[in-house]
């Protein structure tokens, strides 16, 4: 008695009687124990062998799976024949054609849509890049911005000093009007964060007491000397 798995798992039995194989049981022999095809189709695949015979033939299809060197690949090669004669049974003009040409067209119409899936996410990664870059330089014109109103040094970004992005107006946190600097209003000061330059000392003006009156430059008082004379001479 000898027997074998087919490839749904199920043993096949390669002595005679109600036990032979599909190939003697269509063929009305005795299967022998050293049946070459009973490990491959059990009496439950009548159906398959009969498919097989009608395309390969009984000797085409022993000679097939002997070609194959271990008993997996010959388990395959069963398995790949009964499909392929299957298909032909279906479709007699063109067999497993269809259904191979079919797969093939599947197959390319999903690696379009996986390239094109590719090409979206990489140019979305790119927006999303671009996107973070322009959000932290305007950050970087805030901090500025708010460092210039409070009056503070701009901070140094990258190694690049940004004390010149500002207004030339911004004088001492606010906005200078020219009305209330003598230095030329509007003017940063000499140290670079923008506070106010040193008010220049006011010229001293020669004052002269005459009487109770507070005059300057001199010219004036004499003026009103002679005024207060002539009047007590009247």
């Amino acid at each position: 008695m000898t027997g074998g798995l087919n490839g749904n798992g199920v043993a096949g039995i390669g002595n005679g009687g109600s036990g032979a194989c599909a190939v003697c049981k269509h063929q009305r022999r005795k299967c022998e124990p050293n049946c070459e095809l009973a490990a491959y189709f059990p009496a439950n695949r009548m159906n398959d062998f009969r498919a097989l015979h009608l395309v390969f033939g009984v000797a085409n299809l022993t000679k097939l799976i002997k070609a194959n060197a271990t008993e997996e690949a010959r388990r395959r090669a069963a398995e790949t024949l009964t499909w392929e004669a299957r298909w032909r049974e279906r479709d007699p003009s063109e067999g497993c054609y269809r259904e191979v040409s079919c797969l093939r067209r599947e197959n390319a119409v999903l690696r379009a849509e996986n390239a094109a899936l590719r090409r979206r996410a990489d140019q979305c990664a790119s927006c999303c890049c671009g996107t973070t870059v322009l959000q932290q330089q305007q950050q970087q014109q805030q901090m500025l911005l708010v460092s210039a109103y409070n009056g503070a040094r701009p901070p140094v970004l990258h190694g690049v000093s940004n004390g010149s992005v500002l207004p030339g107006s911004f004088v001492g946190g606010c906005y200078n009007n020219g009305g209330n600097n003598n230095a030329g209003g509007g003017g940063r000061g000499a140290n670079g964060n923008g506070a106010m330059p040193p008010a220049r000392p006011p010229v001293a003006q020669s004052t002269t007491l005459i009487g109770y009156h507070a005059v300057s430059n001199g010219g004036a008082g004499a003026g009103q000397t002679d005024s207060r004379d002539k009047s007590g001479a009247r």
